[in-house]
């Protein structure tokens, strides 16, 4: 798994926080997501957090949300499964909860790493789309390309922690200095630091696990990633 992968490589985390890229490593990937996995998802809504972004207009599809006899509101599997066949970008977020050992990767990652609190997210998509501009994110990141290709560019440049993010991000690449700049295929693995700026460019149909640690969040507790047999 990939807490044992980056256990072995020659990196020192304690003083080396730069954009790191791994080709092939992950012999399985797999085992981290496959498109059964995003299928349950989809057609459960009531258990995921489930965004979908235009492959166009690249801005989130406000699908409606209904009430349900004994559950919270969710979207109505049809409108999802419309969306997907449409080439729409899914994103799943708290996807580490799907079963015992998705929340065992989480475990050993979190294990590996005491200092953050760390979640399991799915990209995925069947057609060409465009993404989200260069932008920056709090947490660091993990990428797993699991099937497909997605061109990626991370770059040197951070925002520093003592600024709120831009959120209209109006940054091109040669506005910043590129430090990375390659297309992930399955098995691949990326790196990405904590408020550094990167861009993914996905390319046809693909699938990629995204795991997002924050850090500097004590008063969030951790996830019990233990899993109780009650027999």
């Amino acid at each position: 798994m990939i807490y044992s992968i980056l256990q072995s490589l020659d990196k020192d985390w304690s003083t080396d926080d730069s954009p790191h890229y791994w080709q092939g490593i992950v012999k399985d990937p797999e085992n981290y997501a496959t498109y059964k996995d995003v299928e349950y998802c989809l057609n459960n809504p009531q258990f995921f957090d489930v965004q979908f972004i235009d492959r166009i207009s690249n801005t989130f599809i406000p699908l409606p949300t209904h009430e349900r006899c004994w559950s919270r509101p969710h979207m109505e599997q049809r409108d999802i499964i419309e969306c997907w066949h449409h080439g729409h970008n899914v994103i799943i977020n708290n996807f580490d909860q799907i079963d015992r050992q998705r929340q065992q990767i989480m475990h050993g990652i979190e294990e590996s790493f005491p200092q953050i609190r760390a979640s399991m997210h799915i990209y995925a998509g069947l057609k060409d789309c465009k993404s989200f501009k260069i932008h920056e994110d709090y947490a660091n990141n993990f990428i797993v390309q699991v099937d497909g290709e997605t061109h990626w560019r991370v770059y040197n440049n951070r925002a520093s922690n003592i600024v709120g993010q831009i959120h209209e991000w109006s940054l091109t690449h040669d506005d910043l200095d590129c430090a990375i700049d390659v297309t992930m295929k399955p098995g691949d693995v990326l790196y990405i630091p904590a408020r550094c700026y990167h861009h993914a460019q996905p390319s046809g149909k693909r699938l990629s696990v995204s795991i997002p640690m924050q850090h500097g969040y004590p008063h969030l507790k951790p996830r019990d990633r233990h899993w109780y047999e009650i027999l």
